[in-house]
């Protein structure tokens, strides 16, 4: 293992940033559009990322468009190698510069790709970039068909960057932490891949700050040698004390990896966070940095909002995951490959989730050898696109498919030889009709998208049985509950029903130990290709607890109070006794105190975790506010508050280390 230098190879590396000014600039922006003839469309400039499916006239079209802008390569990239990165075309991509085709990217629309485009740009002038791409339903991506759930939004749906680096680049930087519990010591495995060929050793430096103070906690610059094996440089670091990534304090470390030529100048740089966890499964439960949580969550189903599609600002993504927070979720689940700035919000506010491959019902049992090579393609860029992020606990490889065991054992093989450190799922809705046939008990976690008395068996009374059942098959294992609702308009009832299928449900699981978790469907009505209400781009299925643009509805407080950690067990005047022959006013009118009194109780069935640095924030009669901290509590624990001078209104919330609500009183 290397030993570390501390601060004074940081110096360095900071000193060495004017040394490389600009390594990319972005090309979102205005492109032009267009389409075939026959399509009667005439092209238009737009704004990328874009989706010609929120268009006028084009919201179901499922066919071929060009996307096409110029731009001049800036003073700076001159002379340095030149990448052109995509986020995200779906589903299909063909691209050309100056003419000159430079890469294809199929069957893979929801992951990042790049090329090198160097020998084929004008260094002097301008450059026309054409990207021709294609959501036309095949049978050879996946999603599969026109079988799938959500928006078939064609377009350079995520940013594109155009990327430079010296005769050295970066093509990643992965960190794998280790931590000891013990004593809340770590070290982490730092392996590094470059775009170009490698030798013997590489000039390589690393260093890492904590993100919340910018303090530097490690650096180091040593020649790194190549394993040809793993086609990788790697190095470990020791690290000493370090602070966990929890859902409820999600903290981040920046690395910064530089990599200089043999003149000793550098010539790339990668910039990221990391976090230091540990998640496992112990019996039938699952443990976060080796204590046992009970998670609820919500799914965001991406792309629904008619005024984006799938071509979401990175402020709308902030806006939804902070949506999903004030709902208390811990937890949740994506169907298809997210955009990198989704799972950095997660990290930062707190959110684990699984990101899956896009294999959802269809085709049955396993996939063709071109459908297999889809989903190869996928796994490969999503897993290195996303591997450092702490909010990302498990790879998913299929949904709802019935009877393919062999093929989600072979997938999950695929994953393992490129993270080990990850669960690895898949999500089922027939667990009720097979037990312990289910294709999910053959990987990590089982799982139930359980829809007792909607989608599945003839009413919801026979939920209690069926999960007894469950119990008696699963032995020691956890479930977790990946999917729950009710779908308007194929059942009817609005958001009333919503709630009461929500509470029954929800309480039906806590009953069961085994049952670790749950992630409700979804946080709003969402947009889909298979949408039975509205039309155009407004085509949705009514299945959230919001409406397409995140309004909330009377569902999502109900929600946001289940999925509360907490509860209030008593709220009364502080030192006073009940009256306990009166059924009205038990507390005397005539009050001794300004003061009130409070009881917290962390609670004990889903959700349920040990609940650090939570505080009571109240605003006093004077119009002062006052924070009042919570110990440490364990789930069924409760502590007493006294709230002093307390607004007449006796009106308090309970908060998270970081100020974010919980609940409001």
């Amino acid at each position: 293992m290397n030993k570390l230098r501390i601060l004074t190879v940081g110096a360095g590396i900071i000193a060495a940033v004017g040394m490389f000014a600009q390594s990319s600039v972005t090309l979102n922006g205005i492109w032009n559009v267009s389409f075939p003839d026959s399509i009667g469309v005439a092209s238009q400039n737009v704004m990328v990322p874009h989706t010609y499916n929120i268009m006028d006239g084009l919201e179901d079209y499922a066919g071929p468009a060009t996307y096409s802008r110029t731009f001049i390569i800036p003073d700076e990239m001159k002379g340095k190698s030149l990448r052109l990165h995509f986020n995200g075309v779906y589903h299909s991509a063909r691209v050309l510069v100056n003419g000159h085709e430079v890469g294809r990217h199929p069957n893979a629309g929801f992951t990042p790709f790049s090329f090198d485009i160097s020998k084929f740009v004008n260094l002097e002038g301008e450059n026309l970039i054409t990207v021709e791409c294609d959501n036309t339903f095949s049978e050879d991506n996946l999603p599969w068909m026109r079988t799938f759930d959500w928006a078939n939004d064609g377009g350079i749906i995520r940013d594109v960057t155009l990327k430079a680096h010296g005769s050295q680049g970066l093509r990643f930087v992965h960190v794998t932490p280790k931590v000891n519990l013990a004593d809340s010591t770590a070290t982490a495995r730092f392996d590094v891949k470059l775009w170009t060929k490698p030798s013997g050793k590489a000039d390589i430096s690393i260093e890492i700050r904590d993100k919340s103070t910018g303090k530097i906690v490690a650096s180091q610059r040593v020649p790194l040698r190549y394993d040809k094996k793993l086609e990788k440089y790697s190095t470990d670091i020791d690290f000493g004390k370090i602070k966990l990534w929890h859902f409820d304090n999600p903290n981040l470390y920046t690395f910064i990896t530089d990599i200089y030529d043999s003149k000793g100048r550098l010539s790339d740089r990668i910039t990221d966070n990391f976090g230091f966890r540990i998640i496992k499964i112990d019996g039938d439960r699952i443990l976060l940095n080796g204590e046992p949580v009970r998670l609820a969550g919500i799914e965001n189903m991406a792309g629904s909002n008619p005024d984006f599609g799938m071509a979401e600002s990175h402020e709308y993504m902030d806006f939804t995951i902070g949506r999903m927070k004030e709902l208390n979720t811990t937890i949740t689940r994506y169907h298809w490959p997210q955009d990198n700035h989704r799972f950095e919000a997660m990290d930062s506010l707190g959110i684990l989730v699984q990101e899956e491959l896009p294999w959802w019902q269809l085709p049955w049992k396993e996939l063709t050898p071109k459908l297999r090579e889809s989903a190869h393609r996928q796994l490969d860029e999503m897993i290195e696109a996303h591997y450092n992020h702490p909010s990302i606990y498990c790879w998913g490889v299929s949904n709802e498919v019935a009877d393919n065991t062999e093929e989600v054992l072979a997938l999950r093989d695929f994953i393992h030889q490129r993270d080990t450190t990850r669960l690895v799922n898949t999500m089922t809705n027939h667990l009720w009709q097979q037990y312990e046939k289910d294709p999910s008990f053959a990987l990590d976690l089982p799982t139930m998208n359980e829809y007792i008395g909607t989608w599945h068996a003839d009413n919801r009374s026979q939920l209690a049985g069926i999960l007894t059942k469950v119990g008696e098959v699963i032995k020691d294992r956890p479930l977790l509950i990946t999917e729950a609702g009710l779908c308007e308009p194929a059942f009817t009832g609005g958001d009333g029903r919503r709630i009461d299928e929500m509470i029954y449900h929800v309480s039906e699981w806590q009953k069961h130990p085994y049952i670790t978790g749950y992630i409700y469907f979804s946080l709003e009505d969402y947009r889909t290709q298979m949408g039975e209400e509205g039309m155009g781009r407004d085509r949705v299925r009514r299945h959230g607890v919001s409406d397409k643009r995140l309004n909330p509805k009377p569902s999502f407080f109900v929600l946001r109070q289940l999925m509360c950690p907490v509860e209030i067990t008593s709220v009364k005047p502080y030192g006073e006794k009940a009256d306990e022959s009166t059924l009205a006013n038990i507390y005397s009118l005539d009050r001794s105190t300004p003061d009130a009194e409070i009881t917290v109780k962390a609670k004990n069935t889903i959700p349920s975790y040990t609940l650090r640095g939570y505080k009571v924030k109240y605003i006093d009669i004077d119009g002062v506010e006052h924070c009042v901290d919570l110990p440490d509590m364990h789930p069924g624990s409760s502590q007493d508050v006294v709230l002093k001078n307390v607004n007449k209104e006796y009106h308090f919330k309970v908060v998270r280390p970081n100020g974010s609500s919980v609940l409001d009183y």
